[in-house]
C-alpha cells in the first residue's frame, strides 16, 4: 500500500485543504492508497478537519509545531507503516490523471531513490560555484550558534554537517514541495532531518536530497517537465523557476510549521 501525506499547518485556511482533497477526487491516482492528513498544531480548531469532505480511506493527526512541513512529513511516514509515500503540502493542486502512479513508476527504478516535482535546477552545481548574488542574498534566521550569517552556503553546509549529513561536492537538491520516497529508502537515510528556524529548513531540504545521494541513490524529477503531475501556488507548472523567484517565494514553502 501507499501512504499519501499531507502537511497542514493550522493557522492557515482549511480551504486549500478541501480543494487539494477535491482534486484527488476528481483526477484517479492510478493506483490505490490511503491518506494521512498529519496537522502542525498550534491549537486552532477547525471543525471540518473530523469531517473532511472526501470518500478516501483517510485519517488525521496533530503534533508538536516544530519543523515546518518536513517535520510533519517525517512524523507522518514514522506513523503510517506502508510501503511507500506520496508527500504534499496542503496548498498543493492535483494537474492530471494518473498522478500518484507516476511517481510510483519512476520508483521502480532501482537507481532511483528519491522522486520530486522539481529539481532545484540553479543549485546543480559545485557549492563553490555558487554565485554571489545569491550566497549573501540576506533571508532571516540564517544563523550559526546564534549568529546571524550572510553566507547562506555557509550556513546549509553547517548545519548539514551538524546532523552528520555529508553536502557531497554539489548542491544540486529536490525542492520539497511534492517528494515520493519508498519505505526501505526512507530507513536508510533515517528518515528527514529536522530543522527548527528558517536556515534550517532550507537545509532540511537540501540534507533529504543528500542523504539519499550518500547511500548510492538517485534524485529524478518525476517528469521531464516539472510540476507535470502536482503543482504548487508558488511556482509555475509550466516553467522551472528562476533561483530568484525561488528565493523570492521561500517564505510561503516553509510556513507549515
Amino acid at each position: 500500500m501507499i501512504s499519501v501525506i499531507i502537511s497542514y499547518y493550522d493557522r492557515y485556511e482549511i480551504n486549500d485543504l478541501h480543494r487539494l482533497l477535491a482534486d484527488m477526487e476528481r483526477f484517479p491516482a492510478g493506483l490505490p492508497f490511503r491518506l494521512l492528513i498529519v496537522v502542525n498544531s498550534t491549537g486552532v480548531v477547525h471543525p471540518s478537519l473530523n469531517s473532511l469532505p472526501t470518500s478516501f480511506n483517510h485519517e488525521v493527526i496533530r503534533r508538536e509545531n516544530r519543523g515546518f512541513n518536513i517535520g510533519a512529513w517525517e512524523k507522518g511516514w514514522r506513523y503510517q507503516k506502508d510501503e511507500a509515500y506520496l508527500f504534499m503540502q496542503h496548498e498543493c493542486r492535483i494537474l492530471r490523471s494518473g498522478w500518484l502512479k507516476a511517481f510510483d513508476q519512476v520508483s521502480q527504478r532501482p537507481t532511483v531513490g528519491l522522486i520530486g516535482e522539481s529539481f532545484a535546477q540553479d543549485w546543480d552545481q559545485p557549492w563553490e560555484s555558487i554565485a554571489e548574488e545569491i550566497r549573501y542574498y540576506e533571508i532571516y534566521e540564517h544563523e550559526i550558534a546564534g549568529n546571524l550569517i550572510r553566507d547562506r552556503v555557509a550556513c546549509y553546509q553547517h548545519h548539514l554537517k551538524s546532523w552528520q549529513i555529508d553536502p557531497l561536492n554539489n548542491a544540486g537538491h529536490l525542492q520539497s514541495l511534492v517528494l515520493y520516497a519508498n519505505r526501505k529508502v526512507l530507513e536508510e537515510i533515517d528518515g528527514f532531518p529536522i530543522g527548527n528556524n528558517y536556515g534550517e529548513a532550507i537545509a532540511s531540504e537540501i540534507g533529504i536530497s543528500k542523504k539519499v545521494e550518500a547511500i548510492g541513490y538517485q534524485i529524478a524529477q518525476v517528469h521531464t517537465k516539472p510540476f507535470r503531475y502536482i503543482s504548487h501556488p508558488q511556482w509555475s507548472q509550466n516553467s522551472n523557476p528562476s533561483l530568484w523567484n525561488m528565493l523570492v517565494a521561500l517564505p510561503a514553502r516553509f510556513m507549515n510549521r
